[in-house]
């Protein structure tokens, strides 16, 4: 088991997938990476899991020259649920009510 098997950023888990990287050689195209490993599956913390066919089916030609440029090419093309609730913070006063009401108080 590699260091990266249970990578995971913004949702997407990695290690789901650690084994098209070793096996990848650069530069690669998106269309060769769906034709050899399309039906492999990207898991998702925040959501079901999606196919590389899914994320990278209709970019044709773009190429990626390394794993993180690939990474971060598959977080690009995430959809929004993969990364859980938006604009979510557990560190408070980060939805505007909350930095208007904060305002209002220091005001008084």
């Amino acid at each position: 088991m590699s260091e990266n098997d249970n990578q995971q950023e913004m949702g997407v888990e990695f290690g789901s997938i650690e084994g098209v990287f070793e096996d990848l050689s650069y530069p690669i195209t998106a269309d060769e990476l769906v034709e050899q490993y399309g039906d492999r599956e990207v898991q998702r913390t925040s959501a079901d899991p999606i196919s590389i066919r899914d994320l990278f089916s209709g970019m044709g030609d773009q190429s990626f020259e390394s794993d993180e440029e690939l990474r971060q090419g598959m977080l690009n093309m995430m959809p929004a649920e993969s990364v859980g609730r938006q604009h979510y913070s557990d560190r408070g006063g980060s939805d505007q009510e909350d930095l208007d009401e904060d305002s209002d108080q220091t005001d008084q």
